[in-house]
């Protein structure tokens, strides 16, 4: 009878250890240059969409911000915000508000998806950066 002898698993095991211990940082900083990616591509696809209001001169596409990042067991997050208010007559209103209504819509206003399309078409070019981050990270750790 033939013996089968497996030989590199601990070795494997070592750098599987080594690569699901991703540092914080490491993972804040993937996701700080995904989230400048997503920005981008959510402002470029609202200006498209017509999101702007002409009337406006300060607008909700202006005050695109994220948080910052929040790392988790899975990786991390980031939140896209829309800052500030605006103000006509005696009504105020949230941006993240008027985001929301254009997004979404509402009765006699049509819904213009712009932040939904802009992470769908672009969830290549939005990820290349954090992988990017997190190549270069194990390129490294692994040439200790």
């Amino acid at each position: 009878m033939a013996k089968l002898e497996l030989t590199g698993f601990d070795e494997l095991n070592d750098a599987l250890r080594r690569i699901g211990n991703v540092p914080t940082n490491v993972k804040a900083e993937a996701l700080d240059k995904m989230a400048a990616v997503a920005l981008d591509k959510i402002r470029a696809t609202g200006e498209s969409m017509g999101v702007r209001d002409p009337g406006s001169s300060v607008h909700i596409l202006d005050k695109l911000t994220t948080t910052k990042a929040k790392t988790t067991e899975a990786g991390g997050y980031e939140d896209v915000t829309f800052s500030g208010s605006r103000r006509r007559g005696k009504t105020t209103t949230r941006n993240a508000e008027i985001a929301f209504v254009n997004e979404y819509g509402k009765r006699g206003q049509t819904a213009r998806p712009f932040i939904g399309q802009a992470m769908t078409r672009n969830e290549q070019e939005i990820a290349d950066p954090g992988m990017d981050v997190l190549g270069d990270w194990i390129e490294k750790e692994f040439s200790k």
